[in-house]
């Protein structure tokens, strides 16, 4: 049998990454309408507004949508389509559980490789500069929870890191949502995490990680019940 024409193998390959490249980008566009609350909780997401909103065809939208789903933020309802995914109290919860599971462990784990040289904390002192500079509220959250996603980075554990970004996303959506902020006290924690890490404190550093979470998770609760009527 003949090989296929090369310059077909070349045109199939061009498709599969331009259809990537499309879905990434109507993923990041969704994403970002949803963290902004321009999408709020419980909207509708219709393949066809997507396709035109975006100029690309449903199947990259569908593509879109899937992994918004996996990370979170999207619902699938048979026969009705996908919406925002609603935020309720017991998501919340779980949201902070997971991620006391994994920062304080990771956090310990960047003190070490950190004070041993294996790895710079020099991204991390950039983020918190960021942070306590001028700004609007959107771009402090963003500094605020890359701080918390560079530490993971730092741990040299990726799978923490992969499982640790959508619920970081979701952090920064929730913020949105809440217009909740403890600028001083970010500040002072994360000057303190970064102090502990340097030093290669890995257990001072795990600790005050989780007191740094815990403390966030009534203010975020009390603050959504207000927003969504709880």
């Amino acid at each position: 049998m003949p090989d296929a024409p090369r310059g077909s193998a070349m045109s199939s390959d061009s498709l599969i990454t331009d259809g990537s490249a499309l879905a990434e980008r109507v993923y990041r566009g969704v994403l970002r309408r949803i963290i902004v609350g321009e999408l709020t909780p419980g909207s509708w997401l219709k393949e066809r507004d997507l396709s035109e909103r975006f100029e690309v065809s449903r199947v990259p939208v569908r593509q879109a949508l899937q992994r918004l789903e996996t990370d979170g933020f999207v619902v699938t309802t048979r026969n009705k389509g996908a919406s925002v995914t609603p935020v309720t109290r017991a998501d919340v919860e779980e949201l902070y559980d997971a991620r006391l599971c994994i920062e304080p462990y990771a956090t310990r784990h960047a003190a070490q490789r950190v004070h041993s040289g294996a790895a710079s904390a020099d991204r991390l002192r950039e983020l918190l500069e960021r942070a306590l500079a001028p700004g609007d509220t959107a771009e402090l959250g963003e500094s605020n929870l890359g701080f918390h996603l560079e530490i993971v980075r730092l741990s040299g554990n990726r799978i923490l890191e992969r499982s640790l970004r959508p619920m970081l996303g979701r952090m920064q959506w929730i913020f949105g949502i809440t217009h909740a902020t403890r600028e001083q006290e970010h500040a002072v924690e994360h000057q303190q995490l970064l102090d502990a890490i340097v030093a290669g404190r890995g257990e001072v550093a795990a600790a005050q990680a989780y007191a740094h979470i815990d403390q966030g998770r009534e203010p975020i609760i009390e603050a959504l019940a207000q927003a969504l009527d709880w």
